[in-house]
Order: C-alpha cells, then structure tokens, then sequence
C-alpha cells in the first residue's frame, strides 16, 4: 500500500509531533528530579543550620510550604533517609562535637543540639555509638591523654 504524498506528510507531522512530545515529557521529568533535589538540599541546610531549635517534621514542612507527608517523601525518595533518622544524625554529631571539646553536662549537651528529653538523647547516642555520651568523653579524653611509645 502506497501512500499519497499528502498523507506522507500528515504522517510525519504526527511522527514530528509525538517526538516533540516526547521530548518535553522527558524534559519535565529531569526539570521535577532537580527541583526536588535542589529543595531536598535547602531543607537539609535549613535542618544543619537549625539543629538546635524544636525542629518538627511539620513545622520544617511549613517553613518550606509543603504537607508533612511531601516532607517525608522527599526524605525516602532523594536522601534514601527518613526525616527523623536525619534530624537526630545531625544533632548527634554536633553532640559528639560538644562532648570532646567542651566540659559541658550530658543535660546541657542534649538541650544545646535540639533535644527536649535528655533521657531519650542518651538512648539515642548509645544506640548509635555503642557507649553513653559520658563514656564516649572519657573514651576520647583517654586517647587524647595516652602517649605514643616509641621504639628505642
């Protein structure tokens, strides 16, 4: 079957067409993917730059404009983290920081990262590091402290 020069060229308008629409499907796609990625990273920077606040998933997600539920999402889908685990990662490892250089309380170090309850900061560091935040001092102090021997 031979088709008419007229229909050759509807078809290859069409052709042309679902081409092109291809495209800006594609293209979409890519533009969503980095949006999410460049709004993922200012709420991480956000979190870094807050850690010490009563940070919530809702109000992190007000402060950005979106539902708590995007919130979360946004977490899983582009960090392959949950929001929470990287709240209290953050806040942890500014607590290790604490803990090494300054002589503070256990109480005083959780409430200056952000935690409200230091029983569950100490349950949290322990999960985490495998000591309490007191044997985690002792331990870093003691290394500090241990001198090297060299061979005479």
């Amino acid at each position: 079957m031979q088709m008419q020069p007229q229909e050759q060229q509807t078809a290859r308008l069409i052709v042309a067409s679902l081409l092109s629409h291809c495209r800006d499907l594609l293209g979409s796609q890519i533009q969503t993917a980095s949006r999410s990625q460049a709004l993922f990273e200012a709420i991480r920077d956000y979190i870094d730059e807050r850690y010490a606040s009563a940070l919530t998933r809702e109000s992190v997600a007000q402060a950005f404009y979106i539902s708590p539920n995007y919130l979360s999402h946004l977490f899983q889908k582009t960090g392959a983290i949950g929001f929470n685990e990287y709240l209290n990662h953050t806040r942890l490892e500014h607590a290790k920081t604490l803990l090494k250089g300054y002589d503070l309380k256990v109480k005083e170090v959780a409430h200056a990262c952000g935690f409200v309850d230091s029983n569950y900061f100490c349950r949290l560091f322990r999960k985490n590091t495998e000591r309490s935040p007191s044997e985690y001092r002792r331990q870093y102090h003691s290394q500090l402290t241990e001198k090297p021997t060299t061979p005479e």
